[in-house]
């Protein structure tokens, strides 16, 4: 059997074994490639974590104010995924070319309108951020060459989403293996000036980061506009906006941007909150490395959302509601199954995986117990994550985008700063707050799921 025709999506009487296969079929080589994208972040705070907390810090707010913007991508990405699948669902192959040609035009667009914004704001966005002299030496190089490199980071990430969009997402892996290990080296090199490169420091990770990136978005377009076995790329530099297909993807894409930057711009604003504590430096990096460590937990919920996004997608455009049902509830409870075993092991050794990147005793004491509230947040944070994107694989990416709203910007900052500083619970109040964000927002997004509104189609 061809592997088109294994994954068609038309399996109306599909059984419990075969759809828990597809799921995981899916969903598997996402989780991987996540995990192999977390170490992007991780390499860095390892290589610079040898050039003490500052550079850590760094690092860290760097890549927050980096995630305000890359979120916009989602704009793009979420919807170019639905509407992928729903094509490829109702065997609308023309159709699912179209959107992955519109969505890169959309991509490139996006790429050069906010790397220029960015780069400006780089210095102001960091001092607003409450940055200390010694952290803002190192990342403002830092941030202003990852902006120069932005388009590289957004078409990766669009080139993603339409190969996740037809079931394949073992391209996407093969390319992210080849990234990641092409960034290592290239890091590593650039930080410590070895190798004939030029000595950087923590700009130096940057730099590996545009070039290996650059490299993963020629592999990926290459492969798409050779021809895949399931979607082919007509590229040509004189191409036209389709506003048919960019007004939809739009639609759907919008609330998912918007819940990406409200999210992430709460979490920047928590980095100010944590900078006003008595502890500052050590407070960044504790949040820094609690922020990185948790996505090897977290990020299997954001495969499994985007393998919901892309089975429950493809039901829906086939009109096989009662499947698109049985797909949902697989791919939740794989979900919490896998998440639940990794937080159980990242309780078990919290203190020896933060000494991994620090020998700092303040910050190995500070961040473990930070990473503990975490870990129970993050369960609540994975049902939220899996669920919302079984809503959009329905085009529903509003309500998310308002729970989004209530958790972190009417729970999460307002309670991190009143508990942190008027009630006088220093960096203990801020981990207070974010678990009660987590739980807050995973518990209305569940609720959403069961009311069935998500069942429909937009193609």
């Amino acid at each position: 059997m061809s592997e088109t025709s294994e994954s068609s999506p038309s399996e109306v009487q599909a059984t419990p074994a075969r759809i828990f296969r597809n799921v995981w079929t899916i969903a598997w080589p996402i989780v991987v490639a996540s995990l192999i994208d977390a170490n992007e972040g991780m390499v860095d705070i390892y290589l610079v974590g040898k050039l003490g907390p500052a550079a850590i810090s760094a690092i860290g707010m760097s890549r927050q104010i980096v995630f305000i913007f890359m979120v916009m991508a989602m704009s793009i990405t979420s919807g170019t995924r639905t509407l992928v699948a729903q094509f490829f669902g109702a065997e609308r192959h023309e159709d699912v070319g179209k959107t992955a040609q519109q969505a890169l035009l959309m991509g490139v667009c996006l790429a050069l309108v906010l790397g220029s914004i960015s780069f400006v704001l780089t210095r102001p966005a960091l001092i607003l951020l409450g940055a200390p002299d010694e952290v803002l030496q190192h990342a403002v190089p830092y941030l202003r060459l990852y902006f120069a490199g932005m388009v590289f980071m957004i078409l990766h990430y669009v080139m993603s989403a339409i190969f996740g969009g037809v079931g394949d997402t073992r391209t996407p892996l093969k390319i992210s293996i080849v990234v990641i290990i092409f960034k290592c080296f290239t890091s590593y090199g650039f930080v410590f000036g070895v190798w004939g490169f030029p000595e950087m420091g923590v700009a130096g990770a940057a730099v590996g980061t545009i070039i290996s990136r650059a490299l993963g978005c020629v592999i990926g377009f290459s492969i798409l506009t050779r021809g895949h076995s399931r979607v082919r790329l007509i590229w040509h530099w004189r191409m036209k906006p389709d506003w048919s297909i960019l007004r939809r993807m739009l639609q759907i894409g919008i609330p998912s941007g918007a819940s990406g930057f409200f999210r992430n711009g709460a979490r920047v604003f928590l980095y100010r909150v944590a900078a006003g504590t008595r502890q500052p430096t050590v407070a960044l990096a504790s949040l820094t490395m609690g922020f990185q460590i948790r996505l090897y937990t977290i990020l299997p919920a954001l495969a499994f959302s985007i393998a919901g996004t892309a089975l429950v997608g493809q039901r829906l455009g086939a009109r096989e509601v009662k499947a698109a049902e049985q797909y949902g509830a697989q791919t939740i409870r794989l979900c919490m199954l896998l998440v639940g075993m990794g937080s159980l092991g990242l309780w078990l050794f919290t203190e020896p995986i933060i000494s991994i990147f620090t020998n700092v005793e303040e910050v190995i004491g500070m961040g473990g117990i930070m990473l503990r509230f975490f870990i129970i947040a993050q369960i609540f944070s994975a049902l939220s994550i899996v669920v919302s994107g079984i809503l959009a694989g329905g085009g529903e990416t509003k309500p998310p985008l308002y729970y989004t709203l209530i958790s972190q910007w009417g729970i999460l900052l307002p309670f991190s700063y009143i508990l942190a500083y008027p009630a006088g619970w220093d960096v203990t109040g801020i981990w207070i707050a974010w678990l009660a964000g987590g739980v807050v927002e995973g518990m209305l997004t569940l609720r959403r799921y069961f009311k069935g509104t998500w069942k429909r189609t937009v193609v």
